[in-house]
């Protein structure tokens, strides 16, 4: 009966995600088949909306000649009369006159502001008909160089009194910007009057900028801190793969012993310890197994009792779950629900599991706890205290990460679209030579203040073997996140390479649901596959990946010319500060200049008294001469100016 259960479940998820990728994003068809087979495609953003703010949205400001401020005219020919009026008004005391003359259109536009892709946005104005046709109201979504992707526009009946319209449009992928467009045809003319336009979103409101810093550490991870930079580029680091670490050699695995799960480090128990994904290919069978090691490489897979297998419980299995992903919770007041586990129940959705060791597990009676599809990664979120999910559902886009949050590990918010392949994915899916590219699953972390996550990107390639949902290879790549919403993802770097042809990991990557941070080091274990999603007899190992500490981005100078990194205004607690660089080459350093609130040197902190900073360390104090320490400007505003020679600044953090 499981048997027969997992293999209907595949072929479901196949249905539905190869009917979605190959219709695209207008997918009728695709969602058809998808409902029709029983499996629903997960919402789209599903946050209360929110108000977006564009620039002088009831025209009580203007230019010279009588145009709204931060609107503007198409130029000529289609250029005719805007300005603003103070013969009506519905909001405040002046509202935009336009004049539309019959065979030439007019088209008056916002300044753009940030579109965010997949959100839903909803435009309302109020106008008035003078004579004839009123102009026409749109929204506009553009692309990264300010060319139109999309639009959606409303056709105003005339109307003597003041009239509202709205319209509401989901941003799409590609989409960094939009505006407001106000237009007469060519093909009409008339004096309308327009006031009070609004829009709101159900995207998230972007992170506001908070120059407090305290003694957090700080991370080039994206531009949020960053004023300027010259001679100074971002670069993206890959692990260094230290190899495999874990097998399958016991009859239990088949040929596959892998990670969707987790790894933890139990500093009570000096231990690390690992819930690894088997798949038994003759019972068709997932099985949870457990490993321990002293040093992280070498692991031992206990006797446990647990589970029956072949007749016997003399194994390792201490479950028979689906992308298991387990919070080894210290804080817990609950001790038997001191390990939190999160995965799959084919045929029911999202469970939850608890226990007081992390081999006996006893299930929430509230199960399921959310709608699945099949791939789960769970963590504590330390930036909001409260555990998050990432999970896999069908997008039009074909698989995309989704993201839920909880207080107590059993209830949790809907989930919300937080990435899908784009663009730029579909381009490098194209130079590939295969279909697109998805999102098959996203393991987030938070550190030192901000989200890291690992999208796997599927290249998909079209139909594998049957029951295998579709053929590709799957690498990893690096997100950054403020809000674990929108994403930073600049660089498309492979951040854990596939191996070569033959090796255990040269089809696919799979991380961990978590970050081990030892001593210098950052720890990343991981499945790798020896063959690609389509291949029925794939097998698969643990590996081993790791980054220096704070490493994942520096802010790098080749050492040609002196580049430079200036912050934003800064205010830190303590009284020294620290970076983490690597500066080895010959004649390479590093030197730092202290500026107060308005980008002027502070005298005695010039850059020519800064102590220069050379060779790899992951924790150096900065200091001047003559100037012991930076006490007398904790709680001030500051902003640092790092001038790098030939090589890489990680992070910086003022310590008391």
């Amino acid at each position: 009966m499981k048997r027969m259960t997992q293999r209907r479940r595949t072929g479901r998820w196949a249905a539905a995600v190869m009917a979605m990728a190959l219709a695209g994003t207008t997918a009728v068809t695709g969602a058809a088949a998808s409902t029709a087979s029983g499996f629903q495609p997960a919402p789209s953003f599903l946050d209360a909306e929110h108000p977006v703010d564009l620039p002088n949205p009831s025209f009580e400001d203007s230019a010279t000649g009588g145009l709204p401020t931060d609107w503007s005219l198409d130029p000529l020919p289609r250029a005719q009369t805007a300005s603003v009026s103070s013969d009506f008004a519905h909001d405040g005391a002046s509202s935009v006159r336009i004049e539309n003359a019959a065979g030439s259109a007019i088209a008056l536009r916002s300044t753009a502001v940030a579109a965010v892709p997949a959100a839903n946005y909803t435009l309302t104005s109020w106008y008035r008909s003078q004579s004839g046709a009123p102009a026409y109201v749109y929204l506009e979504f553009l692309n990264a160089t300010g060319g139109r992707l999309t639009e959606v526009h409303v056709i105003p009946a005339a109307a003597a009194e003041w009239t509202q319209v709205s319209l509401t449009a989901t941003a799409p992928t590609g989409a960094v910007s939009l505006d407001v467009l106000l237009y007469g045809s060519g093909s009409t003319e008339g004096i309308s009057y327009h006031d009070a336009v609004a829009l709101t979103s159900d995207a998230p409101p972007p992170v506001e900028y908070d120059p407090n810093i305290g003694t957090n550490k700080q991370l080039f991870v994206d531009n949020y801190r960053v004023a300027a930079t010259d001679k100074v580029s971002t670069l993206v680091h890959q692990a260094t793969k230290q190899g495999r670490v874990l097998s399958p050699d016991q009859p239990w695995e088949s040929n596959n012993a892998y990670l969707y799960g987790s790894a933890v480090y139990d500093s009570a128990a000096h231990r690390y310890k690992m819930w690894y994904q088997a798949y038994n290919r003759d019972l068709a069978q997932y099985f949870v197994c457990y490993a321990t090691s002293r040093d992280g490489i070498h692991w031992d897979k206990p006797s446990l009792g647990i589970v029956e297998f072949d007749g016997s419980t003399a194994n390792n299995i201490v479950g028979t779950m689906h992308s298991p992903t387990v919070i080894l919770d210290t804080n817990a007041t609950d001790p038997a629900r001191k390990y939190k586990m999160f995965g799959v129940q084919y045929g029911s959705g999202y469970w939850v599991w608890f226990s007081p060791d992390g081999l006996h597990w006893t299930p929430s009676t509230l199960n399921p706890v959310l709608p699945d599809a099949d791939v789960a990664n769970v963590t504590y979120d330390a930036i909001s205290q409260r555990y998050m999910v990432t999970s896999k559902h069908p997008d039009p886009s074909g698989r995309a990460a989704f993201v839920s949050f909880s207080d107590d590990f059993e209830h949790w918010t809907d989930p919300v679209l937080t990435l899908r392949g784009d663009e730029r994915d579909q381009a490098l899916a194209e130079a590939n030579g295969v279909l697109n590219s998805q999102i098959y699953g996203m393991p987030v972390a938070s550190y030192e203040g901000v989200y890291v996550g690992f999208p796997w990107i599927f290249q998909y390639g079209g139909a594998g073997a049957p029951g295998t949902a579709g053929d590709g290879t799957i690498d990893t790549e690096i997100a950054f996140s403020r809000d674990a919403r929108t994403w930073t993802r600049d660089d498309r770097t492979v951040v854990i390479p596939r191996g070569v042809e033959g090796s255990f990991d040269s089809g696919m990557i799979f991380t961990a649901g978590n970050l081990i941070v030892r001593g210098d080091r950052v720890l990343m274990y991981y499945g790798g596959w020896d063959g690609t999603h389509g291949s029925a007899t794939r097998g698969a190992a643990v590996g081993l990946a790791s980054w220096r500490l704070d490493g994942f981005v520096s802010m790098s100078n080749g050492g040609d010319q002196v580049g430079t990194v200036t912050t934003k205004p800064l205010v830190f607690d303590g009284k020294t500060l620290h970076v983490n660089s690597d500066f080895t080459g010959r004649g390479h350093q590093l030197r730092v200049q202290l500026l107060d609130a308005d980008g002027t040197v502070i005298p005695g902190f010039e850059v020519d008294k800064s102590i220069p900073i050379t060779g790899n360390r992951t924790d150096v104090r900065v200091r001047w001469r003559g100037n012991p320490d930076l006490g007398s400007f904790a709680g001030s505003t500051v902003q640092l100016k790092f001038y790098l020679d030939g090589g890489d600044l990680y992070a910086y953090q003022f310590e008391r």
